[in-house]
């Protein structure tokens, strides 16, 4: 027999999980960091995963969706570094571009065939 403690413990366990359901994998809650769009700051929101993700910017709500293509390559110093390639999809007009990007530890940097660059946080 289980002592009553345990019994509490078991009941507030699972009162807890139907009162706080777990966020869905992929769905971590997102906040608004500092990208950079052609070398101005912007605030935005980067949501997806490790080769495809959505960038929105707060300013005018625009979206953008990056996909990495092809295989990458080791780059910058001490081959330390990913480079590739990716499409950048506006969805608001269909628009597809072709871009190089090169991810530091902390940032991914991309330049498009537009002339466009972006600094987005990760």
């Amino acid at each position: 027999m289980r002592s009553p403690r345990a019994a509490l413990c078991a009941v507030a366990a699972a009162a807890t999980a139907l009162l706080l359901p777990p966020i869905p994998s992929g769905q971590a809650q997102a906040a608004w960091q500092t990208c950079s769009f052609n070398g101005r700051a912007e605030a935005c929101l980067v949501a997806g995963g490790s080769t495809s993700f959505t960038v929105t910017f707060r300013s005018d709500g625009k979206q953008i969706e990056m996909e990495k293509v092809g295989e990458p390559w080791t780059c910058g110093q001490g081959d330390r570094e990913e480079c590739g390639k990716l499409l950048i999809t506006e969805p608001s007009n269909g628009r597809t571009t072709l871009a190089t990007y090169r991810q530091t530890s902390s940032t991914f940097l991309v330049r498009s065939e537009r002339g466009n660059t972006y600094t987005i946080p990760f």
